[in-house]
C-alpha cells in the first residue's frame, strides 16, 4: 500500500467511531473532535443491499416472443468453459509445434480426432456468443454439442443457432 493511502486509511479510522450497517440504512458515527458544535456526530445514509440473485439478461431467439427463456444450465456452462479451453490450448499447440499432429493430442487426451477436431470449433466461436456462454446467457439447450461445427462466419453462426446477434453499443 502506497504512504498516502495509509495516511487516508490512518485519518478514515481516527475520524469514524462506528459504523452500522441495518438493512435499509448506514449510520457513520464520526469521533469526538471531527464535528463541529452544529453537526450531527451520527450521519444516516438510505441503503439497501443488493440482491443475492444475479439477473441474467437471456439472449432471445430469432422466433422468441417470450420473456421466459431459461439461462442455461450451469452444469452445461462448465462443459462449455472447460471445453473452450482446451480448444483453445490444442489450437495453440497445433499452432506452436510443428510435430504436433490432431492424433498425437488424441492419443494423449484418450479422446477420439473426431472430437479433438470438434472441439478445436469451439476457438472460432463469435466473441460475443463466447462471451455470452462463459456468463451463463444462453438459452437452456445451448451446450458445447450444439456450439461445436458451427460455420466460421460469425453472422452465420448467430443464424444457425437461431439466436439474434446482439447490437453493438
Amino acid at each position: 500500500m502506497r504512504r498516502g493511502a495509509l495516511e487516508n486509511l490512518t485519518n478514515l479510522r481516527t475520524a469514524v467511531e462506528r459504523v452500522v450497517i441495518s438493512r435499509t440504512s448506514i449510520e457513520i458515527e464520526l469521533a469526538e473532535g471531527m464535528v463541529s458544535e452544529d453537526q450531527n456526530r451520527i450521519q444516516i445514509v438510505p441503503w439497501t443491499p443488493p440482491s443475492p440473485y444475479r439477473r441474467r439478461e437471456i439472449i432471445l431467439g430469432t422466433d422468441d416472443q417470450s420473456p421466459a427463456v431459461r439461462p442455461m444450465k450451469t452444469k452445461a456452462r462448465g462443459l462449455f468453459i472447460d471445453a473452450l479451453r482446451d480448444a483453445h490450448r490444442w489450437l495453440d499447440e497445433l499452432i506452436g509445434n510443428a510435430d504436433q499432429t490432431i492424433e498425437a493430442l488424441a492419443m494423449r487426451e484418450g479422446q477420439t480426432e473426431r472430437w479433438i477436431r470438434r472441439t478445436m470449433s469451439l476457438a472460432f466461436l463469435s466473441p460475443p456468443l463466447i462471451q455470452a456462454g462463459v456468463e451463463g446467457r444462453l438459452p437452456r439447450g445451448l451446450g458445447v454439442k450444439r456450439l461445436m461445427d458451427l460455420p466460421l462466419i460469425w453472422a452465420d453462426q448467430w443464424a444457425t443457432l437461431g439466436l439474434r446477434e446482439p447490437v453493438k453499443a
